[in-house]
């Protein structure tokens, strides 16, 4: 175990699914944006398909759906469809609202932002990328407006100011909504713009293949190597974690934890024989 792991080497740390991991440079190829992925039919689940290297392709393994996490194209996907659903809850949310008021209804909509759907969601939604908490963040605010609008159509209508309540709705309608929806509606190339992944390509004995990962961190050397796992660190079932380590990252006072992986084990796991995932001979181009 000790030769998988040196303690004088350089490791390639990166993230995946909001956890670091660490591979020993020794292995490591090359660090690419991801390219475009061609998918291999009948292949393990972790198997996405192949990807164009040098002259030839490669397996792309993905490591989320190794440790039995959703993928990160599965991931984005769902974040997008979540937008657009909760897009539609407002404006039909909007449109009760109308009808309450116009109608001298009483008001029945959810007030309170937080027990919306879209609420409960947001409250709970974390991401380890800067650029997509930051835009999530812009929808807090209008947001929380939206629904404040149906408290104040409320005290107008019960003081008797139906016409300034009508106006405060018809307001928020084109103001308000719309900002809201303008974000709802720019989730998509936001994820697309920034939730990008990396492929890490491996050379084991002579056999090229790569993994997807979220992000790379940095390389760095190692302070501390414990091996074998300590007991109780990694809660999946999969092997391929074999040690932890702690580097020091600049500007932080306390070292990091990082999970170093046994990456030919990938292999090893992986039944490859129904296809020749290295070939080119491959039909679906995503």
């Amino acid at each position: 175990m000790e030769a998988l792991f040196p303690k004088d080497d350089n490791y390639l740390i990166f993230t995946v699914h909001q956890s670091q991991y660490g591979v020993s440079h020794v292995k490591v190829v090359s660090v690419l944006d991801m390219p475009q992925l061609t998918v291999i039919p009948k292949m393990p689940m972790e198997m996405r398909g192949v990807i164009p290297f040098r002259e030839g392709s490669v397996p792309l393994f993905d490591l989320r759906v190794a440790f039995g996490s959703k993928s990160r194209l599965q991931e984005t996907a769902e974040l997008i469809e979540t937008m657009a659903l909760r897009k539609q809850d407002h404006i039909n949310w909007l449109n009760k609202l109308k009808d309450e008021v116009m109608g001298d209804k009483p008001i029945t909509v959810q007030t309170n932002p937080h027990l919306c759907v879209f609420g409960k969601w947001y409250d709970n939604f974390t991401s380890d990328n800067t650029n997509l908490k930051n835009y999530m963040n812009r929808i807090d605010e209008p947001h929380k407006q939206i629904h404040g609008v149906a408290i104040e159509a409320e005290k107008l209508l019960k003081s008797g100011r139906i016409g300034e309540a009508h106006e405060v709705v018809h307001n928020a309608e084109k103001g308000t909504l719309a900002r809201l929806i303008g974000l709802f509606d720019g989730i998509e190339s936001v994820v697309r713009e920034y939730l990008l992944e990396y492929a890490i390509v491996f050379d084991v004995e002579g056999q090229l293949f790569a993994i997807a990962v979220d992000d790379i961190n940095l390389f760095c050397k190692l302070d501390h190597i414990e091996s074998p796992l300590p007991s109780g660190v990694v809660s999946s079932e999969n092997d391929l974690v074999q040690a932890l380590g702690l580097y020091q990252e600049e500007g932080h006072a306390e070292g990091k934890d990082v999970l170093l992986l046994d990456i030919a084990r990938l292999l090893t796991q992986t039944d490859l024989s129904g296809d020749d995932a290295g070939s080119n001979d491959t039909v679906v181009a995503v």
